[in-house]
């Protein structure tokens, strides 16, 4: 097939014991493609990046979600500190290994102001990119019940991948809002704070919101 890049689709590519890592890195070494994969920043160290790098690793995507250490543990079951995080995503930056930040907005219970928390880690984040997402309820999983329960949205609802727009109506935290976050999230964790209130007028969407938006994105991407 004359593959020249290798695309790892796992959600947590490092759940694995230190004895299939070297089986991997062992195996890959002879195929040695350049590879992207993602990760959760609690499965990194310096040895398993170290040893990924010599075999071809080339990019990683981080799995932190939210911002909100007491949110983050009590929503998401993930325990792990903001400091820890940070620390964990220094090892690919000083080995050279490119990375991305994925994250989440509009779970349940969430505000708007727990959504800067996500901003304010972001920023502390050396890394190449960002990415934020709108929570997308899911049968089957803890959250789904629970927004089920708040009445947040219909048992018979079918959640897809990726939506247009936020699912659950949460008269705190509503949908144009989470969309405004989602739309400016990179602009809020990129330029100084002096710049903020300026941003916040980007998450509007009317004529005065996109061509604010617009100006900003291009200075940006500059």
């Amino acid at each position: 097939h004359k593959v020249e890049y290798m695309y790892f689709w796992a959600d947590t590519f490092l759940g694995m014991s230190k004895k299939e890592l070297d089986e991997f890195c062992e195996i890959y070494s002879e195929i040695n493609l350049p590879f992207w994969m993602q990760t959760r920043p609690e499965t990194i160290t310096d040895y398993n990046i170290e040893k990924l790098s010599k075999v071809g690793l080339h990019r990683i995507s981080f799995g932190v979600e939210h911002g909100n250490e007491e949110f983050r543990a009590r929503i998401l079951d993930r325990r792990w500190k903001n400091k820890d995080i940070v620390e964990a995503t220094q090892i690919p930056k000083k080995l050279g290994i490119e990375f991305s930040v994925n994250n989440i907005t509009g779970f349940p219970t969430e505000t708007r102001k727990l959504a800067f928390d996500t901003i304010e880690l972001n920023r502390q984040i050396d890394s190449d990119n960002q990415n934020m997402y709108t929570f997308a309820p899911f049968h089957g999983t803890p959250l789904r019940t629970v927004a089920e329960k708040m009445g947040l949205i219909d048992h018979a609802t079918i959640t897809k991948c990726l939506q247009d727009k936020p699912l659950l109506v949460m008269p705190e935290y509503p949908p144009e809002e989470i969309e405004g976050i989602k739309r400016c999230f990179s602009l809020y964790v990129k330029f100084p704070k002096n710049r903020w209130k300026d941003i916040e007028k980007a998450e509007k969407f009317n004529a005065e919101g996109y061509k604010i938006y617009q100006d900003l994105r291009l200075e940006h991407i500059e």
